[in-house]
């Protein structure tokens, strides 16, 4: 494949120019998935889809590991728990994902500090940074499962995320995080607690009684 050069951003003290060589999707995910394979396989999970792996053998959580995608050709590193006892809303009604297939991050952390791969600069580059990346996020993954292994360490990792600030984006900004804190607030018997942050998340995202109810 042809290699093309392009002018980069002018600095204050240089002009630099990069070398791009873009991956396709399939190329991008295959290199993708040896290196997980490598890392997550001996943890008892398995590839469900490109960049997303589960251990669904403790039902009523399942935990993910995944690599998304974000601009400018590049992956971030996020994991935690898919909890079966919590719904997700689509086209306006209550859904449930209770299946390894239908499993998505109720309980979501994807730290801020963390390098982000790019898929740009050829497979060199990926290579390079997955080989960075993986080490130091699958530590803390397997840090962030074994806090998660009770319900109240389910609560406490929301509340760390929700008052550190530690994930790429605030609390709020996530879809599934306060259902989650507001149905583990119930497992553990505050339902004072359920009941509020189901009123706001209501509130914030202009639900309908029924929906929330």
């Amino acid at each position: 494949r042809e290699v093309e050069t392009v002018p980069c951003a002018v600095t204050l003290d240089q002009i630099a120019c990069v070398n791009y060589e873009l991956l396709s999707a399939e190329e991008r995910d295959a290199i993708v998935r040896s290196h997980l394979f490598e890392h997550l396989s001996p943890l008892g999970m398995s590839e469900r889809e490109p960049r997303s792996w589960i251990d669904g053998s403790h039902p009523p959580v399942r935990r993910l590991f995944e690599l998304h995608l974000v601009k400018g050709a590049g992956m971030k590193a996020c994991w935690g728990f898919s909890l079966d006892f919590v719904p997700h809303i689509s086209g306006g009604r209550v859904r449930w994902h209770r299946t390894d297939k239908a499993a998505m991050l109720d309980v979501i952390v994807e730290p801020k500090h963390l390098i982000q791969p790019t898929y740009i600069h050829g497979t060199s580059r990926l290579i390079d940074d997955l080989r960075k990346l993986l080490p130091e996020a699958l530590n803390l993954a397997r840090a962030s499962w074994h806090s998660g292994s009770s319900w109240q360490g389910l609560i406490d990792i929301i509340r760390e995320i929700r008052t550190g600030r530690t994930n790429c984006f605030g609390f709020d900004n996530y879809t599934q995080l306060p259902l989650a804190f507001a149905f583990l607030s119930a497992k553990l018997k505050d339902l004072k607690s359920a009941e509020r942050e189901i009123d706001s998340y209501a509130n914030r995202r202009g639900l309908e009684e029924s929906e929330a109810a």
